[in-house]
């Protein structure tokens, strides 16, 4: 460039890396998952201001990450598969699944900036970044077409660094770092401890157990993660820990009969989607992966216990994880998780460390919203309505007496759409927050945000979330997490001598789907019209985008709701589980509660 830049920002170098391209800015969050942002380059997210542009080729500078861990494999996805990836990350605040997903796609990523980049920055800028060191200074240089003085970002973020060096190995890792333990090992090792660098980390954990996320992009039957697991694969790896997988994938004796609920033409058969999918879980068993795809591992596969340190691809799971079993986990970007399986450790960050999981707002539940809380969806606006009060701080919940292990589910499911951070003390249940004191570390600052939550909060989260006035439905979705043994009783009674109108599915594991098959629940299900949907993550059914937007659905799932509209879902209800069979009954959605 010829030019003088008209600003310059420093920052911190997250992932290394000098270039230069034109910017495409956005003061929202963003996800780098599938067909959130298509093959194409595309930004699918609805009602985003960046939606039907492309960051293909350009320096996406934005907020933070939103959604799924999977975005980790869809930066490098996009990056290195399609070439459809964005030349580098400008970020407020870089998420860990970005600055994973950057470790493989070899992509830049920068944040923590003296100024707003958001601000700062326009769209149509070139914009050259120079961060030569994990760690060290970056520098983001930017030539305006309309030279703006820097006084015009508001936002004063001061930067804190730290060494490129300052990841302490022991002798065992540097081991495998240096090959002593197999080729996998240290592959696995060299971009955990790039990962490590990136996260200003000063040190491994040692982990107890692994979730993988094995995820596929929905359009064209693509693997997204399918060259890592080849590559590891073909080096022999296997995992040293209990490691279960995501539910990602479509059962063999379903693919022939499976009807995709989100539209009526089918754009990628169930045959074709079994057919992708299978080789990456033959990649994974081959590894030692306990391939039974789910969501809730923590009920039956993958218990922790309180303090030790896990791994996850999985939103609810680490959220659950954190909240109910005093474990420490966070929302790892996919493709650590599956080297950390390997090598049995994982950079120290986040939710790891005791000072990050201390309290920062305190939410108390008002004493007549308690009566009501008795459906799983009553949990579901609860969790919402703290999650988007408290976005990237730690909440602390007072006035819950009791939660079954089904309202704590639908509670902790909150994270993935609403919260930043996979942690919700509940006072008298979270094992750190045995008293409020407890939950925040010691005496709760005088300071602290109190926020009280009424019926009035809990309307309000239900609005919110409604896109639609069209009360007349297409389809009807319950399993987001997964449905347990207890939810088919539940089910079941619901359903018993009714009829569905509307298509009405319900999601669930193997393991689950076994016993409620066993229990003759399956069969009172479905005797409905129902339909039991086992190893299949509803989020990942193909669909058309040309036939979504005129198709309205009912969920009892916050995640669905949330999720499914900014990645391209039809227009939905939120309600109660009693609220949305209702509406699979009589074809129309109406609201019992919370109106």
């Amino acid at each position: 460039m010829e030019q003088e830049a008209t600003k310059t920002l420093h920052g911190i170098t997250r992932i290394e890396g000098t270039v230069e391209g034109e910017a495409l800015v956005t003061t929202e969050k963003l996800s780098h998952l599938f067909n959130a942002i298509g093959n194409d380059g595309v930004i699918r997210m609805n009602g985003h201001p960046l939606m039907g542009q492309s960051y293909a080729g350009k320096i996406i500078v934005y907020d933070t990450d939103i959604f799924s861990t999977g975005g980790a494999w869809g930066l490098y996805f996009k990056c290195k598969i399609t070439g459809k990836g964005p030349k580098a990350l400008i970020c407020r605040n870089v998420h860990p699944i970005s600055v994973g997903g950057a470790v493989d796609a070899g992509t830049p990523a920068v944040d923590g900036f003296d100024l707003d980049p958001c601000q700062t920055i326009k769209t149509g800028d070139r914009v050259k970044i120079t961060a030569p060191e994990a760690g060290g200074e970056a520098i983001v240089e930017v030539f305006s077409k309309e030279a703006t003085p820097e006084e015009s970002a508001p936002l004063q973020m001061k930067a804190t660094g730290w060494k490129k060096d300052s990841l302490q190995l022991t002798p065992h890792e540097e081991e495998m770092l240096a090959g002593k333990h197999g080729k996998a090992k240290q592959t696995a090792m060299e971009r955990l401890v790039k990962f490590g660098q990136g996260m200003g980390s000063t040190k491994m954990t040692r982990i107890c157990s692994a979730h993988v996320f094995s995820d596929w992009e929905k359009q064209d039957v693509v693997i997204g993660a399918w060259p890592i697991f080849e590559e590891f694969a073909k080096l022999d790896a296997k995992v040293v820990m209990p490691t279960t997988v995501e539910s990602t994938f479509i059962a063999d004796e379903l693919v022939d009969d499976i009807g995709m609920p989100w539209h009526y033409k089918v754009r990628t058969p169930a045959r074709e989607v079994y057919g992708a999918m299978k080789p990456v879980h033959d990649n994974l068993q081959s590894m030692g992966v306990h391939v039974i795809p789910t969501c809730i591992p923590y009920m039956h596969m993958s218990v922790a216990r309180y303090g030790e340190c896990h791994v996850t691809s999985e939103s609810n799971h680490a959220a659950y994880t954190n909240t109910m079993l005093g474990a420490r986990v966070n929302r790892d970007p996919a493709n650590m998780v599956l080297y950390s399986a390997i090598t049995g450790v994982m950079p120290e960050y986040g939710m790891h460390l005791t000072e990050n999981r201390r309290g920062q707002m305190l939410f108390e539940v008002a004493p007549d919203v308690l009566p009501e809380l008795q459906d799983v969806g009553d949990f579901v606006a609860l969790g919402g309505a703290i999650g988007f009060r408290a976005v990237d701080r730690v909440p602390v919940v007072a006035g819950l007496e009791r939660m079954t292990n089904e309202q704590a589910k639908a509670f902790c499911a909150c994270v993935s759409p609403a919260l930043t951070y996979p942690m919700i003390h509940i006072v008298g249940i979270t094992p750190e927050a045995q008293t409020v004191e407890d939950a925040f570390g010691g005496a709760v600052p005088d300071d602290v945000e109190r926020i009280q939550i009424g019926k009035a909060e809990l309307r309000a989260l239900y609005h919110s979330i409604n896109q639609t006035e069209n009360h007349e439905i297409d389809v009807a979705v319950v399993g987001c997490p997964f449905l347990t043994l207890e939810e088919f009783v539940e089910l079941a009674d619901l359903l018993d001598g009714q009829k569905v109108k509307k298509r009405l599915w319900l999601y669930t594991d193997y393991i689950e789907y076994s016993a409620a098959k066993k229990a003759g629940l399956v069969e009172k299900v479905e005797k409905s019209g129902a339909r039991v949907v086992h190893s299949c993550c509803p989020g990942m059914i193909d669909r058309d985008f040309e036939t979504a937007e005129s198709l309205t659905y009912a969920t009892d799932s916050l995640k669905m709701a949330t999720l499914g509209a900014g990645i391209g879902f039809p227009k939905n209800w939120l309600g109660t589980r009693r609220d949305v069979v209702n509406a699979a009954i009589t074809g129309r959605f109406e609201r019992s509660r919370w109106r």
